[in-house]
Formats: structure tokens, sequence, C-alpha cells
């Protein structure tokens, strides 16, 4: 992130860059806040229908909990028509200007976007990508141990959180979950109050981590049987009790357990450990095509947070399910959706409701 001075410079430049391109606006001067409470700095701008302030404030963060700061402190103030605020951050998000834009408040970054609007003038840029965004931050939120607390989060939306139960129960440090609670509270899917932290956006959060889930850090190896899917299941749990091996269905045979008319016939399945024994005890032949059962090795035990037992067998949990099935072939997508429609949407507003009916 730039420095707090340069974030400054910049962000002044880019205000002027953003007006100089309008032929019948002139820049006046600008000049510091008279107060601690006041913008950053104002500028003095002449328009054919007279003269306007307009007051910057200058956040090294763009994140829609940022700009809120903004909103509730214009709205404190006294309506003066001769002032115009902005919002100036290294990027704004498409939902931070949706925010501003609402509340009347205009936005510039240093990406190129920009929306500054009042009566006789209008000027809007909008589109330039996030250059200041590493792909470990684009990531950080659903990395391996971050998605730990994902699933903590997501298995209940409607529950609320402490830092310190909430690292226990996805077994993570104290200083990792409350990273990941301020990453969600910055893009404002989650709120906090005496009780603790609760998902405010568990449908936007599922979708962008389907948007950045990886399967390449998985070892996983493609196989043949001879048996059909049934009789294959209940000798991998045989095998698995037999072997001490921690496992669980998914994609489509994990589907085919929450909504039972989902046809499949081909095996995904998470093993923890002894995949080589597995695979001599279920007498399986390794193969480049032609596969219908598929043993994947996670890299990290969180996949099996919230695994139940059904039909005999145990699979992950539907939240799984439905990360899987998206970056699944085979009409996988489509699968995805229905268990979200029919399975996880309806268990998130039977759960709520019960607390609301609590509380």
């Amino acid at each position: 992130m730039l420095k707090h001075q340069s974030l400054i410079l910049s962000a002044h430049k880019a205000i002027n860059d953003c007006l100089n391109n309008v032929p019948f606006v002139n820049v006046l001067r600008s000049e510091t806040s008279p107060t601690d409470s006041g913008p950053d700095y104002i500028l003095h701008i002449d328009t054919p229908l007279g003269r306007k302030a307009i007051y910057a404030e200058i956040s090294a963060n763009g994140q829609p909990r940022f700009a809120r700061i903004l909103i509730d402190k214009v709205r404190l103030l006294s309506d003066d028509s001769k002032t115009y605020w902005i919002f100036v951050a290294p990027f704004i998000s498409e939902k931070t200007g949706k925010m501003l834009r609402s509340s009347g408040i205009g936005f510039v970054d240093l990406a190129g976007n920009c929306f500054i609007s009042f009566s006789g003038l209008h000027i809007q840029k909008e589109g330039k990508k996030n250059p200041y965004l590493s792909r470990r931050q684009f990531n950080s939120l659903f990395k391996v141990k971050a998605s730990r607390v994902l699933r903590v989060l997501l298995s209940d939306p409607s529950l609320h959180w402490k830092i310190a139960p909430l690292a226990k129960e996805a077994h993570v440090s104290v200083g990792h979950a409350y990273n990941v609670k301020e990453e969600l509270l910055n893009r404002e899917w989650a709120v906090v109050d005496n009780r603790g932290m609760k998902l405010s956006e568990p449908e936007i959060l599922l979708h962008e981590w389907c948007n950045n889930y990886q399967l390449e850090d998985y070892r996983r190896a493609s196989f043949y049987s001879l048996l059909e899917a049934s009789r294959l299941e209940k000798h991998l749990e045989e095998s698995c009790s037999a072997l001490g091996v921690r496992y669980a269905l998914s994609g489509f045979a994990g589907a085919a357990r929450l909504a039972p008319f989902v046809r499949y016939h081909r095996v995904h399945c998470y093993v923890e450990n002894n995949v080589n024994d597995l695979v001599k005890s279920l007498d399986l032949k390794l193969v480049t095509s032609g596969e219908n059962v598929i043993l994947i090795n996670p890299p990290d035990d969180g996949v099996f947070y919230d695994t139940r037992r059904v039909d005999g067998v145990w699979m992950v949990s539907p939240i799984q399910v439905y990360l899987d099935l998206k970056v699944s072939s085979d009409r996988g997508e489509e699968a995805a959706d229905f268990i979200y429609k029919e399975v996880i949407e309806p268990q998130w507003k039977r759960t709520k409701l019960q607390v609301t009916a609590r509380e």
C-alpha cells in the first residue's frame, strides 16, 4: 500500500487530472482543512453555475468499511450546497462506488476511476482494474488456513462468534481468525456487535470463494473400478474403516445424498492418508481417461469440517460439495446451483428463523 505522504500527493494529482479534463472547470486553489474533523484538503473550483468547494477525504483503503466512515460523517454535517464531498483511495471497488453514489458522495481513485456529480458537472470514468492488488492479497481470504474460518462461518451464518472460540473451532491461531474477521468487516460481508461477529453477506462470500477456489495444490489421481458406484462406496467404507483412513465423498457422490435424484457414475472422494494401501484394497486401476473413481488427498484437513454420515458412508459438508461441483465438469455448475437453492439456502433460512425466535 502507498505511504501516507505519497498517497496524499497522488490523491491530489488524481483529482486534478480528473477535473482538468473538463474544459469549463477551473481549479482555483487547494488548501488543507483548518480543523482535524474536516476533510484532508479542499479544492475550490469554478463552474458555469458558480463556485464549489470539493472536500476530499483520503484513505489508504477503499474497501466499503472505510467509505462507510465518510458516509456517516457527511450525514452528521449540515447540508451545504456550496460543498461536495469525495472519497479518494488507491482503488474504489464497484460496491464501494455504488455506496458512495447513493449517498451523494463522489470518488476518485489512483487507478483512474472517478465519479463527481453535482449541479452543472458530471464526470464518470469506471472500469479500471486495481493495479495495487497483488495475487497474494486477492486470494488471502481464500487461502487454506483462512478457508478453515470460512467453513465455520458458512456452516451457520446466523451464529455470532467471538474470536477465541472461532479460532478454536476452526483450528487456527487467534491472530489468523482476527485477520479473517477484519477482512470480512472491511468488505462489509460481516457485522460485529457485543455478541461477536456474524456474516451479513454469506451468499456473496460463498460466490467469491467459488471464483477463487483452486484445486492445484490438491493431490488427486484417477482410477477405474469394475464395481458400480454404490457397491464401490460400500467397499470404500469398509476398507477405510479397516485401514483407519479418514475419508469423505464429495462432488456428485456427495450431491446425490443431499438431493437423491442427482445421478452420477463417478465417485469423488477425499482421502487423508494411506492412499496406496486403499488403492490396493479396492483393487483400483490407475488410468488417464475413462475414470470412475477420483481420490483426492487435500493439503489441509479443513475439507473434513462438518462431515456427516449418510446412507452408511461419510460425506463432506454441503458447502464443500457446492465448491467442488462448481469447479467440476459434467454439468457440475448446474448441480452446484441446485444444491445451493435446495439445500444450503433453505438451511440458512431455517437456522436464521430459529435464532430470531430465540431472541
